[in-house]
């Protein structure tokens, strides 16, 4: 399970860099040399780590600079080739961050950005020399926005030795916003730091600079899926997501109450026995799913926005090899300056939601 986890996220991060690449940094990276020296890394524990104050009046960044783009916000001539032609990146130690009244801002940083950072460490992209690294990671947690403390953490940020206004430093952050407004981008004060976000909007993406990630899903890497190879499948147009808006899920009734042999609406179960996990079963009446199993019983997964934009369940519909319905007014897809979603992927807009589902109906009988 370990070694699936750990090669997710070395992906993700290749995958995060590679976005970086396209979106132009090594359009103006110098072409210099470095001295060969080797570099080692070293494990980092969060336990035993040295403590750090924030005064009241500690400095906060200004907020993100939505006019940032590389060739204005990003220093390249930090980034000469070294002697394996790799960025280098560099992962600031952990530290334990308490306010003026010496309350902890967390006590640790979770699982799954300890196994980001470790993945990282354990790379050939690491380095532990600041002056050799061309991007900057903080070891504080920002991946849930639900944890944070948004003043402290932006002080904490402006503590880092080499934060500079945020240049050329990358956060990482998968649940953005909070309630009641639900933000499609991290609320923290972070300047020119480049952000690998999930759930994007058009509003908060800026494109050539920022980087669209998936909302990251546990099952992706605790369910192992067999291989499903193209063919028959059980059900054309799949609904598998719990605590749909009222709305929506009316006009998906609508829908399934007169194209009912195209449509099945899956719901959170009811009825499930004392020790069965809620978020693997999937009902429909009086009906038990298994899932993420049933996706791949499924053509098309309708993948609606819920209180944030991003939502895991498209990360669980691609694993399963079920073409994506996605539904969301301006949502930056994954990776989308690097990887072309129309060739597996419908996307529709909220304003014409009833269509998607009828659209692609349509078009099966036609097709038949």
């Amino acid at each position: 399970m370990k070694t699936k986890h750990r090669i997710y996220y070395i992906a993700l991060f290749s995958v995060v860099l590679l976005g970086l690449v396209a979106t132009g940094m090594f359009q103006f990276w110098p072409h210099t040399i470095e001295a060969t020296n080797e570099w080692t890394f070293e494990k980092r524990s969060i336990h035993d780590v040295p403590e750090v104050k924030l005064a009241e009046d500690s400095p906060i960044p200004e907020r993100g600079d939505l006019s940032c783009r590389m060739h204005t916000c990003f220093d390249v001539y930090r980034c000469g080739y070294n002697p394996k032609n790799r960025i280098k990146v560099y992962i600031y130690p952990l530290k334990k961050y308490v306010d003026a009244y010496g309350t902890v801002l967390s006590n640790t940083i979770s699982k799954e950005y300890n196994e980001l950072l470790t993945a990282i460490s354990e790379s050939d992209f690491y380095t532990d020399d600041l002056n050799r690294a061309c991007l900057f990671i903080p070891s504080i947690d920002v991946l849930n926005q639900n944890n944070l403390r948004i003043k402290e953490t932006a002080q904490a940020l402006a503590q880092l030795s080499r934060w500079n206004r945020g240049t050329n430093h990358l956060l990482f952050n998968m649940l953005p916003g909070g309630p009641p407004d639900y933000n499609t981008a991290l609320d923290v004060p972070r300047d020119r730091a480049l952000l690998a976000g999930g759930g994007f909007s058009t509003w908060t993406y800026r494109q050539g600079y920022d980087v669209s990630i998936p909302v990251f899903s546990p099952l992706s890497t605790d369910v192992n899926l067999p291989v499903k190879h193209p063919g028959y499948r059980m059900y054309f147009i799949l609904s598998t997501q719990t605590a749909i808006h009222p709305e929506y899920r009316t006009e998906l009734e609508a829908i399934e109450a007169e194209h009912g042999d195209a449509l099945l609406i899956l719901d959170k179960c009811t009825n499930l026995s004392e020790g069965v996990p809620s978020t693997r079963k999937r009902c429909h009446k009086n009906q038990i799913f298994d899932y993420p199993q049933i996706l791949q019983e499924a053509m098309f997964c309708i993948v609606l926005r819920g209180a944030r934009l991003g939502q895991a369940i498209l990360s669980d519909v691609l694993q399963a090899g079920c073409v994506p319905v996605i539904v969301g007014d301006s949502y930056i897809l994954p990776f989308s300056e690097v990887l072309d979603w129309k060739r597996y992927a419908v996307y529709w807009n909220f304003t014409r939601f009833l269509s998607p589902a009828e659209c692609i109906y349509a078009r099966y009988l036609y097709q038949q």
